[in-house]
């Protein structure tokens, strides 16, 4: 089994959080602080002042005090980790999406919504997951306690490939906790039915076949890393319901996102993008490279 201490989590070469004095920032602090010492990589705190809005000095200088004794206590209590405090002024989500690579993870902290299911509803993190070009962990806060295992969906394309990739070795650097691999899926919708063809049978092949997709993704895990403690999940039903009820008792989710042109960009796939809208517990969204 991989040594925790000699494998980084994310392999990444920097963490950043998007701090700031509030509830939501906080709890993202904690979950990067628990992981710190793991991933061995500098973090910079960095605090976006919205453009949009006007803060005083005094404000300005309250906000800035506060950052440097954040980092002054993480250096104290992680003396081998390098942290940076620093103050901008922009679009936060922008910000902080301008900052995403693949070997950098950026972690902000988002209160809990359920059941804003709305395509085009946004919210913080939708507007930075659809924008960047690197892993975003969205750590909700006030969430109920977690439980063990790091689940990820998956449906063959290469953008789950890539977040099931980010969730195996996050899995193998806690020590070999549990990897739980799902596949979300359903019967075709009813005004499909002209396309399906008439055999009583249909959906027992149908589930086979997704069945196959589950069983490929695993097979492929197991074979890149056989030290990986792997459980697999074929659920019925909407995928990002089935996928956040599969989650409900793990430690993290992790999803992938699609690359998009244009205007598309500027939005999640339909799947990530409902996940990201009702979080329940810390999520980390894995953009396809």
């Amino acid at each position: 089994m991989a040594d925790a201490s000699e494998t980084h989590v994310y392999e990444v070469n920097e963490v950043v959080l998007g701090w700031k004095p509030a509830d939501s920032a906080d709890a993202a602090l904690e979950w990067v602080l628990e992981r710190i010492d793991r991933l061995a990589a500098p973090l910079t705190l960095l605090t976006v002042f919205d453009a949009k809005k006007t803060y005083d000095d005094a404000k300005r200088a309250e906000v800035q005090a506060k950052a440097e004794q954040v980092a002054a206590d993480i250096r104290r209590k992680h003396p081998t980790i390098t942290v940076t405090p620093q103050i901008v002024e922009g679009d936060p989500p922008q910000v902080l999406a301008s900052l995403t690579s693949p070997d950098k993870l950026v972690v902000v902290g988002t209160d809990r919504r359920r059941g804003l299911s709305v395509r085009y509803a946004f919210s913080f993190g939708a507007r930075l997951s659809a924008r960047a070009k690197g892993p975003v962990a969205l750590i909700p806060h006030g969430g109920s306690p977690r439980g063990d295992g790091v689940v990820v969906g998956v449906d063959g394309t290469p953008a789950s490939l890539a977040a099931a990739r980010v969730a195996a070795r996050i899995a193998l650097a806690r020590g070999g906790e549990e990897l739980v691999i799902v596949h979300v899926w359903q019967e075709p919708t009813p005004w499909q039915d002209a396309y399906l063809p008439p055999d009583d049978n249909f959906l027992e092949s149908l589930q086979k076949v997704h069945q196959d997709v589950l069983d490929e993704s695993v097979e492929q895990f197991a074979a890149e890393w056989p030290e990986l403690v792997i459980t697999k999940r074929l659920v019925h039903g909407l995928a990002p319901w089935g996928l956040l009820d599969q989650a409900a008792n793990g430690s993290l989710l992790v999803v992938g996102t699609r690359s998009s042109r244009g205007i598309q960009r500027f939005f999640l796939g339909s799947v990530s993008h409902t996940v990201v809208l009702n979080l329940e517990g810390p999520t980390i969204v894995v953009p396809q490279k």
